[in-house]
């Protein structure tokens, strides 16, 4: 290194590059200045045993100190510099610190070493790169502190520790994906000595860095005031151990408090020196050893983790040998607990689709990405292979190459076998076994793709037994079940084996007939299916007679799709029961212009709403007892674009299958209430009407339909006691306990409920009163032979007489003739509406209606 030694010469000023800088009469001695300003100037005058103890441990210390004056220079430094850089410990006097500094670095040092000079703080350590006297350059950590005497600061003490290892498994560290995680970082050691007595004759400034308490806070100490009390004895002890005869050594480990009053450990490594009269006592190194414990605890506890779990924890080399298995792994491969892993062929647990799953798809991945997720077959020593949900990683070594694959692996077998039940059960009815809608229609995609490939012929039966209702309302649901079960079974023996029959829903069954010599051959099926079911059930001792309704549809056209074939199946189907119920009819070119003329009214009344197509007309209702309108009915008519007024006959019966009318016929209560209000804000002087509005069965088993009704009256602002909800006798009966609690909300709301078409129905007198409703209607049916035929006043009189007995007015709808309506007040009916008074009209007509204030 013959650039820094010529610095060196050219700062001394001299021509000799190692020769002793001339003594100066100003000079402090560095034993002297050490010895001063040390704690050690306390010891009383002539006591010579702290400095040689001071400089044997500076002697000794792996570290070298160097002390620089104010100007730089370096004025002493410790033996060790030769082992450290090669220099001479005479050679290095004299020279500019920053000779020995890599230029890189001497900015950052200067700065450094400028504070250390102008403050009392100590300089925090620093790696830079010093020269070696064999060249090169050594990373070497630098810390130190202000050196003073009685007249003040004179220079920098520094510190130099070899950090070129440390450096070196810095680096390691940061290549290696080791097995553990690192979790212990490098700390600085600190060197104390402990006198005769027990007490600090020295400490290290590491110390402070350790701890955070300063060498002057310890010196003089037993160092036991920091121990934690469950570690005092035994360290004590190991100590006192220590002190028994010289070159003794111990270790212990123990806690300490720092500083900030947490808890580290510390390993302590103790050397009797006390033979040594140049240290005369015991040297310990100390080392903070806190984060590698606790690295061990973690390291313990993961250990705990896996052989605690049921999961398979498994550690391979590069080629497959196992270097560790948990012990749920050894009890499932049926090794022992106990015992080495170099015998164990992990080829008996492997099968021929595991080797060919780690070949083509686990190796690449493990290579590509360092890790793979996913199922792996797993064998057992008994043959059984178990399916396991794995998570592999791959270990690399600090060259970047493979040296270990770990894995965890989750028995799946039980999720497995759920979801094969799960499956089952989404696509099985869970009552009869059969396929449900989903599967059947999954089959019939199939089918019909294979038709159209095969050119064969396919066919789906829609089956519906007939007057199933009746039997479950007599014998109970239970038996119902057991009925459906028993015609599934005959309904598999008389199919074919290829054909599928699946549980559409309630007492619906759809059969698949693939691969069809002709549409005959359908028709055959279709008869032997009847058959079957035509003879008597017994379930529970109860024989069951039922009979079946069959629509066919064949697919014809390669356009044909499931979801169209069911659905002309079924048109067809209730063909059947129109004529009669117990027979198969075959889907036709008329069903299908119906089902075609169906499809486009569904389409239209979709956008009828939107497109403000829809109509509210209007029909008075009279008080018979003075002639003159007391309400009026709202009746819905849709003016199609293209076939011109309709009326609800022609779709309302499409808007109930598909669910438009619960918005359809918000929107015509909505209409209604806001005419009605608008009629009395022009004729304030007109009575008070009642606006009569129909509910169809979809309405009333709508869960918001009360809300409906409720949000109306409040945006209306018409009174609820002016509003008639009008529910036909049929659909109340459909389901009592539903139409009982949604007419005791509607009630609760204040409006009038109604029951319309009254006589035609169940008229069942224990049902009617349960209902809470506020009139009757006879239906126009009766009101027809009023004047004629004596049968229908009698009907009539019995009608009105009921109502009248419950405290319910009766009104009779249909009257078209001035006779009809002279009987009705003859028999005591209460209020009449037909075509004699008024037939249907728009808003604006009935308003000049009423403003007329006719009376019939």
């Amino acid at each position: 290194m013959t650039p820094p030694i010529e610095g060196a010469a050219a700062s001394r000023g001299d021509d000799t590059a190692l020769g002793p800088e001339p003594a100066r009469d100003d000079a402090v001695p560095l034993d002297t200045a050490l010895i001063e300003t040390s704690p050690l100037e306390t010891i009383p005058p002539g006591v010579t045993q702290p400095e040689s103890t001071l400089r044997a441990a500076l002697e000794h210390s792996p570290d070298v100190i160097v002390v620089l004056g104010m100007d730089t220079v370096i004025q002493w430094c410790s033996p060790g510099i030769t082992d450290m850089l090669g220099w001479p410990a005479d050679d290095v006097v004299g020279l500019k610190a920053f000779d020995l500094v890599h230029p890189d670095e001497s900015e950052e040092a200067g700065a450094r070493l400028v504070e250390g000079m102008t403050t009392s703080n100590p300089v925090d350590p620093l790696t830079v790169r010093l020269a070696h006297a064999e060249g090169g350059w050594m990373p070497i950590e630098v810390a130190g502190a202000r050196w003073h005497t009685p007249d003040g600061p004179v220079g920098v003490v520094l510190t130099l520790r070899d950090v070129a290892w440390r450096l070196d498994a810095e680096a390691a560290l940061r290549l290696s994906e080791a097995r553990f995680r690192a979790l212990v970082q490098d700390s600085y050691d600190a060197v104390l000595v402990l006198g005769p007595d027990g007490n600090l004759t020295y400490a290290s400034p590491a110390i402070e860095h350790l701890f955070g308490r300063t060498v002057h806070e310890v010196m003089g100490t037993s160092g036991f005031d920091y121990l934690h009390p469950d570690d005092a004895e035994r360290a004590s002890a190991a100590l006192a151990r220590a002190f028994e005869r010289p070159g003794e050594r111990v270790s212990v480990e123990a806690r300490v408090r720092a500083a900030d009053d947490t808890w580290r450990w510390i390993e302590v490594v103790a050397v009797n020196r006390l033979d040594d009269p140049v240290v005369n006592g015991v040297v310990t190194n100390v080392r903070d050893i806190t984060e590698r414990l606790e690295a061990q605890r973690d390291s313990r506890r993961l250990t705990d983790i896996f052989e605690a779990t049921t999961d398979l924890v498994a550690m391979t080399d590069r080629d497959g040998r196992l270097l560790y298995l948990n012990s749920a792994g050894r009890r499932h491969f049926g090794l022992p607990e106990h015992g080495g892993l170099d015998d164990v062929d992990t080829r008996h647990f492997t099968t021929a689709e595991t080797l060919a799953l780690v070949q083509n798809e686990i190796g690449p991945a493990l290579e590509r990405d360092g890790m793979w997720s996913g199922e792996f077959p797993v064998a057992r020593p008994d043959g059984a292979v178990v399916p396991h949900l794995a998570q592999m990683l791959a270990h690399l070594d600090s060259a970047g190459q493979l040296e270990f694959v770990s894995a965890v692996l989750h028995d799946i077998s039980e999720r497995k076998a759920f979801e094969s039940r799960l499956a089952h059960q989404a696509t099985h009815d869970p009552l009869t076994g059969l396929p449900n809608r989903t599967l059947l229609l999954d089959r019939l995609d199939m089918a019909l793709a294979r038709a159209r490939r095969h050119h064969r012929v396919l066919a789906v039966l829609f089956l519906d037994l007939d007057h199933f209702k009746v039997v479950n309302d007599s014998l109970g649901h239970s038996l119902g079940d057991r009925l459906l079960v028993a015609i599934a079974d005959r309904l598999a023996t008389a199919l074919r084996p290829g054909d599928t029959v699946a549980r559409f829903g309630g007492d619906e069954f759809v059969v698949l007939c693939e691969d069809l010599l002709s549409p005959d051959h359908a028709v055959s099926i279709a008869e032997r299916v009847s058959e079957a079911v035509s003879g008597a059930f017994t379930v529970d001792e109860a024989e069951v007679f039922v009979g079946m309704s069959i629509g066919i549809a064949i697919a014809e056209t390669s356009a044909a799709d499931p979801e169209s074939l069911i659905r002309d199946a079924d048109a067809a189907m209730y063909r059947a029961k129109e004529r009669g119920r117990a027979r198969w009819v075959m889907f036709d070119n008329d069903m299908r212009a119906s089902a075609v003329d169906r499809l486009d009214i569904e389409n239209a009344l979709r956008r009828a709403l939107e497109r403000h197509e829809l109509r509210v007309f209007y029909q008075p209702t009279i008080c018979l007892d003075t002639g003159r309108v007391v309400g009026v009915e709202a009746l819905l008519r849709w003016e199609h674009p293209e076939r011109g007024l309709l009326l609800p006959g022609d779709f309302i019966a499409v808007a109930e299958e598909t669910g438009l009318i619960v918005p359809i016929g918000a929107w015509v209560l909505d209409q209604a209430c806001r005419q009605v209000q608008r009629w009395h804000a022009s004729n304030p002087s007109m009575p008070a009407l009642v606006i009569a509005v129909n509910l169809s069965g979809r309405q009333l088993e709508h869960p918001r339909l009360a809300d409906d009704v409720s949000r109306v009256l409040a945006d209306t602002g018409i009174a609820p006691e002016r509003v008639e909800l009008e529910i036909t006798e049929s659909v109340l009966m459909d389901d009592v306990e539903m139409s009982r609690e949604t007419l005791d909300r509607l009630k609760a709301l204040g409006v009038r409920l109604v029951v319309d078409d009254f006589g035609t129905g169940y008229s069942s007198l224990s049902y009617l009163r349960r209902f809470p409703v506020h009139q009757l209607k006879v239906d126009r049916s009766f009101v027809d032979g009023l004047g004629t035929d004596p049968g229908d006043s009698a009907i009539v009189t019995a009608i009105v007489t009921l109502a009248h007995t419950l405290g319910l007015d009766a009104v009779a709808e249909g009257v078209e003739t001035s006779d009809q309506l002279a009987e009705l007040r003859r028999l005591g009916c209460d209020k009449a509406q037909g075509f004699f008074m008024a037939r249907p009209l728009p808003g604006y007509d009935i308003g000049e209606l009423l403003a007329d204030d006719p009376a019939w």
